[in-house]
């Protein structure tokens, strides 16, 4: 079997040596394993909550497109993969697709059904990790803010940093910041003020030529009458953040004459009247409707995917025109080879979540999940003692091998160069080795994780899952549901892991009849 190598660090407390030490472990254990490395894929200051990474995005194209043949995607841990667990989930199953699957070094998991359950809970803690990193960075942010002082990056267009953290006012930057305010309050358009600043030879901090979106936050900052504002962008939603989108006013941090101001006040307030009139002019973007089986439904006739799609439609009473959203099959559309029919949205979704409740998160189930997770978890602590003994052994003959070279050294009569340079790879070796070894005792020594801890975890999923908020329902589906085949008959749910009260497990597949009216299943 042929891998492949990813390495990530993100730009946090890590540097460019991890990922060096991420390929080593690897290549050590793709060679114990007998598995062939063909190429090694790297991202540098990069976050996995998000998918925006190139290195990243390039392996799983190369291996979808068939322009690499691989069956192992080998990862030091499954964090450096995604601490996204939806990212996780969906690229999971884009390379199972091609054929090959994720292995990480450090996490021993398999294709049993409790492992498959086991990697959804280290994925949870990983995201949790990520999650609770970023509040604790967030903590300090805010009480840099609440001193007036710049939290980090570029400051905004007309504005320098001094030595203590503070903005001071950058007039040549700040005639530009002017020039937009006023031409915007005089009524000129976006691409009028563009060709404006580009003749006169202005560009933007990052030293580039203008564009609508820049433009738009420099006419959106407060700063520029002196409000010093933190935490106005709304959070990131799929990976990537909206910076037209602002927080709850409860969320935000305002100090009025925090910063010399640049535009004045006037101005400004009306140049936020005429943006919001244009705001809520005709043309604005409909809201994306949230397909929660998107990649995961099939036509059982023709076996292909259904996607989503929508129509309208105009009521008798009324004669209001409304939206209708189904799924249907999309080799059927295209070629017309198909019988099956479209099926309406809400009820093929409903049905595969009141099914993920009666088979997975319920009451009676969640206790023996629990139980599979502990003992999954309590022989892994086994094969961490069992490493544990071959690593010492290793970090003893490499030691062996040090002194054996120190002695020779001290007898003379040797290649001095030459033991010189077997001393360097050894001590690099040892100390390789001696690092592994101590991340492995602490995963050898780590509390064995309770049956309470494993229910009161899959109880929070339970909960949210009972809230029906569309990203949990997504993310939920994406980590247990398998597939969903529609019929003209039935609907048919295959879970990736489901329990046999009976004492056994694995996959399963539940269906009911559609014996509903027509009218209600098909658009």
């Amino acid at each position: 079997m042929t891998a492949v190598i990813y390495a990530r660090f993100s730009s946090d407390n890590q540097r460019e040596e991890s990922i060096t030490a991420q390929v080593r472990a690897c290549t050590e254990y793709a060679r114990q394993r007998g598995y062939p490395v063909v190429k090694v894929y790297t991202d540098e200051a990069r976050s996995a909550t998000t998918d925006d990474r190139p290195g990243f995005l390039k392996m799983i194209e190369d291996i979808k497109s068939g322009r690499l043949k691989v069956d192992i995607l080998l990862v030091h841990k499954l964090d450096r993969f995604a601490r996204n667990r939806y990212d996780s989930a969906f690229y999971k199953r884009e390379l199972r697709q091609a054929g090959a699957r994720v292995e990480s070094v450090l996490e021993h998991l398999d294709d049993s059904p409790e492992s498959i359950l086991m990697e959804s809970v280290i994925e949870g803690m990983a995201e949790y990790y990520s999650r609770n990193l970023a509040r604790e960075v967030m903590k300090g942010m805010k009480e840099t803010a609440l001193q007036g002082k710049h939290t980090g990056g570029k400051p905004p267009l007309g504005y320098d940093v001094d030595s203590d953290g503070r903005y001071i006012a950058n007039e040549t930057e700040a005639r530009a910041v002017r020039m937009i305010f006023e031409m915007y309050g005089r009524g000129k358009s976006y691409g009028y003020i563009i060709d404006a600043l580009n003749s006169c030879g202005f560009r933007t901090k990052a030293d580039r030529p203008f564009g609508k979106n820049s433009i738009h936050d420099i006419l959106r900052n407060k700063k520029y009458i002196g409000i010093y504002t933190f935490n106005r962008s709304a959070a990131k939603k799929n990976g990537h953040r909206n910076h037209h989108l602002s927080k709850p006013k409860e969320d935000l941090i305002e100090i009025p004459d925090a910063i010399p101001p640049i535009i004045e006040k006037n101005l400004f307030l009306q140049v936020q009247e005429q943006m919001n009139t244009n705001r809520t002019g005709p043309g604005r973007a409909k809201a994306k409707v949230d397909y929660l089986l998107s990649g995961l439904i099939w036509c059982g006739e023709c076996n292909h995917r259904m996607t989503g799609a929508s129509s309208s439609y105009q009521t008798k009473k009324s004669k209001e025109y409304k939206q209708r959203h189904y799924y249907t099959c999309n080799y059927g559309n295209r070629t017309k080879q198909c019988s099956n029919e479209k099926i309406v949205k809400d009820l093929v979704e409903s049905y595969v979540l009141a099914e993920l409740e009666r088979q997975i998160f319920n009451e009676e189930v969640l206790p023996v999940l629990a139980e599979k997770i502990v003992q999954y978890y309590s022989r892994q602590q086994i094969d961490y003692a069992g490493d544990l003994q071959q690593m010492e052994k290793e970090l003893a003959g490499v030691k062996k091998e040090i002194d054996n070279l120190v002695n020779a050294l001290a007898a003379g009569g040797v290649a001095v160069q030459s033991i010189v340079e077997k001393l360097k790879g050894l001590e690099t070796k040892k100390s390789i080795v001696e690092a592994h070894l101590q991340e492995w005792q602490l995963k050898a020594e780590a509390n064995i994780i309770s049956v309470e801890t494993a229910i009161a975890y899959l109880q929070v999923n339970m909960r949210l899952l009972q809230n029906k908020n569309p990203d949990t329902c997504k993310r939920l589906i994406r980590e247990f549901v398998e597939k969903v085949i529609v019929t003209q008959e039935k609907i048919e749910v295959v879970f990736k892991i489901t329990v046999d009260m009976n004492g056994g497990g694995g996959g399963i597949r539940t269906h009911r009849p559609k014996e509903e009216p027509q009218d209600l299943l098909r658009a």
